[in-house]
């Protein structure tokens, strides 16, 4: 699958829970359901901007640490035989550094992005507002309890990507189940 057919799905499964949680912060707050296009804007041009970096990311994670590795040749083929290419074998130990790499140096840095960028786009347009300041401020303030709060989602999603999704597939795959962690975070920036 192509980078820009995972980004563009990405955006789209990204505006899917934009609108959800516009409509459930309706429902909660018992007001009428009127649609706010920029917040859904913002949200798909995130999508846009950091789905390739990942797509790159998996592709990284694979090419270093590849879930499935050539078998061995069995003991009882003939000494210098080759093994045949097309057997392959789990390898739980590229699967625990490739999620390990993830749940860290993945997880930070993608919250810093959606954190810097919203804060960025948030800012905008306010009088008296440094748009930079506002940065600083969000991450240093929330980026901890935002991860908390992942690490009770997107270790479990981390886990199944990598065992049983293909490397070209894992971001969509991400995208469809970050659904519900998009309503997440569109509420916790009050969309």
């Amino acid at each position: 699958m192509s980078m820009i057919s995972q980004t563009l799905q990405g955006a789209v499964l990204s505006i899917t829970s934009n609108v959800l949680a516009q409509a459930i912060s309706s429902y909660q707050g018992n007001t009428p359901f009127s649609l706010n296009y920029a917040q859904v804007f913002k949200f798909a041009l995130f999508s846009i901007l950091s789905n390739p970096p990942n797509i790159v990311w998996q592709g990284v994670l694979e090419d270093h640490f590849p879930t499935n590795v050539p078998s061995a040749a069995p003991a009882a083929e003939k000494p210098g035989s080759k093994p045949d290419p097309t057997k392959t074998s789990l390898s739980k130990t590229n699967v625990l550094i490739k999620f390990v790499l993830d749940q860290t140096i993945g997880a930070v840095i993608n919250t810093l992005m959606f954190l810097g960028y919203m804060g960025y786009v948030n800012a905008q347009g306010k009088p008296g507002v440094d748009a930079w300041d506002m940065v600083t401020r969000d991450c240093a303030k929330k980026l901890w309890p935002m991860m908390k709060d992942g690490y009770k989602f997107w270790p479990a999603i981390s886990l199944v990507s990598f065992l049983w999704v293909p490397v070209d597939k894992r971001v969509v795959f991400g995208c469809s189940v970050g659904v519900v962690w998009g309503i997440y975070l569109s509420l916790a920036v009050g969309a």
